[in-house]
């Protein structure tokens, strides 16, 4: 099964022009940052064919029915333009785990009490446009943010074969903010986006994006970095004849370094 969770198009239109006049703005100074996380996935899917059926009456918590759930290590990467007055910042991690259990509920056509093997893998990339607001010792910055997940979901009967899958891109438009604060050489930045979709054709959602960052400068040009994100996701929809339910925390830690200049 492969679709997209439809999101109401202006919000995603608007950050494409600040993004697009925030190339003209000048002075640009631009910051690049890498690492490791450190991420887990608990929560509950849904799978049911018919796109009439109701996906929530049969959720199941992922880590009994697919063996999912423990941390898993992945590069991170991030990497901010500040063009002076448009700041655009982007930053992406993988999430990729593999497990068995026993299903709870009906999985799509496996039924409830088959033993399977799971696979995740979960992309996920966040883009902001943000403009700054200098309050003195604190900035807070506004604006918009789109989380792009890249969702590919795996379950497969382990004694005859049989799998289905749920394959979605997800791109998620929110309202966003930073909030910054520095103290000698270390540096302290907070950033929450949130989108509360109304059903559109069949799919809607709820985003949470939580993020907290403390940065300790090292050298003129460089920089360490440890932070905290966690990523609350709750969609359902209908794509081809199928109807699917998420309702995922991802959350995690990270650590990393990284050049300004």
């Amino acid at each position: 099964m492969v679709g997209t969770v439809t999101i109401p198009t202006k919000t995603l239109a608007a950050c494409g022009v600040l993004l697009l006049t925030a190339a003209g703005c000048a002075p640009l100074r631009v910051t690049a940052l890498a690492g490791y996380t450190q991420t887990s996935v608990s929560g509950d899917m849904a799978l049911e064919s018919g796109s009439s059926s109701s996906p929530a009456q049969s959720s199941q918590d992922i880590e009994s029915a697919f063996g999912l759930g423990d941390e898993q290590g992945s590069p991170w990467l991030r990497a901010q333009a500040d063009f002076g007055v448009p700041v655009l910042t982007a930053s992406g991690f993988w999430l990729k785990e593999t497990g068995t259990g026993v299903l709870d509920e009906n999985f799509g056509g496996l039924p409830t009490a088959t033993p399977v093997a799971s696979d995740l893998d979960l992309g996920c990339g966040k883009f902001s446009c943000t403009f700054d607001i200098d309050l003195g010792a604190v900035k807070i910055a506004p604006g918009l943010a789109v989380d792009v997940f890249d969702l590919e979901f795996t379950v497969t009967e382990i004694s005859l074969g049989n799998r289905e899958e749920i394959d979605e891109i997800l791109a998620v438009p929110m309202l966003f903010l930073r909030a910054e604060a520095s103290l000698d050489v270390l540096g302290f930045v907070a950033e929450v986006g949130y989108l509360d979709s109304p059903e559109i054709e069949g799919n809607e959602g709820k985003f949470l994006d939580v993020e907290a960052m403390i940065e300790c400068v090292v050298l003129e040009h460089g920089s360490l970095v440890a932070g905290y994100r966690l990523l609350d996701l709750d969609a359902n929809g209908e794509a081809d004849e199928d109807s699917f339910a998420i309702d995922l925390q991802i959350r995690g830690w990270f650590v990393g370094g990284g050049i300004r200049f």
